[in-house]
């Protein structure tokens, strides 16, 4: 079995068949990041499509030093920023998190949660595309902190500050979006 690495300096080499096997393993944490950068379900669907297509393209820029996931989602960041960029950020939408209601939760309680879910994903869908994307990273994507610092090419110190200032911000419109702010 080859690591994310290794099939990736095969596609490098030519060995193109190998990207299938990347596009399988990465292909729903790169929805789920699109979607929750605020895309809807289409739009984050061609954006995967047109993340592999630039990897296809960039193949022979790759490099093994960092991690194959940090290189796969500077692509996609890459990709949604242009996006956001042709269209002028208008075509944000609040984020659907499916959820899988399996436990023995009463209808109140999942309205509930629905609702709580709902809130925030609008909290999170108003902050700027920068701290929503670190959130993204870490919270969803599970990115550690030095890996995002290496995507967004900045020293560590320098992402948890934004991770602090992009935590309050969320904290705060989710409070507000809940009515609880005073």
């Amino acid at each position: 079995m080859y690591s994310e690495q290794d099939l990736m300096l095969k596609v490098k080499e030519g060995q193109l068949g190998y990207l299938a096997n990347l596009f399988e393993k990465n292909k729903q944490g790169l929805f789920s990041f699109f979607v929750r950068m605020g895309l809807n379900r289409a739009l984050s669907e061609d954006m995967v499509q047109e993340t592999f297509v630039r990897v296809l393209a960039y193949r022979t820029s790759y490099r093994a030093e960092s991690t194959f996931k940090a290189w796969l989602y500077r692509i996609a960041r890459n990709t949604v920023s242009d996006h956001f960029r042709k269209m002028g950020n208008q075509e944000i939408h609040d984020p659907f998190v499916e959820q899988d209601f399996k436990g023995e939760n009463s209808p109140l309680e999942i309205l509930e949660d629905e609702h709580q879910h709902s809130m925030f994903d609008k909290a999170l869908a108003s902050l700027p595309v920068e701290q929503r994307e670190i959130i993204v990273l870490s919270r969803f994507q599970q990115f550690s902190y030095q890996d995002i610092a290496e995507l967004l090419n900045c020293n560590l110190n320098t992402l948890k500050t934004r991770m602090r200032t992009a935590i309050e911000k969320l904290h705060e419109r989710y409070q507000v979006l809940c009515g609880e702010a005073q």
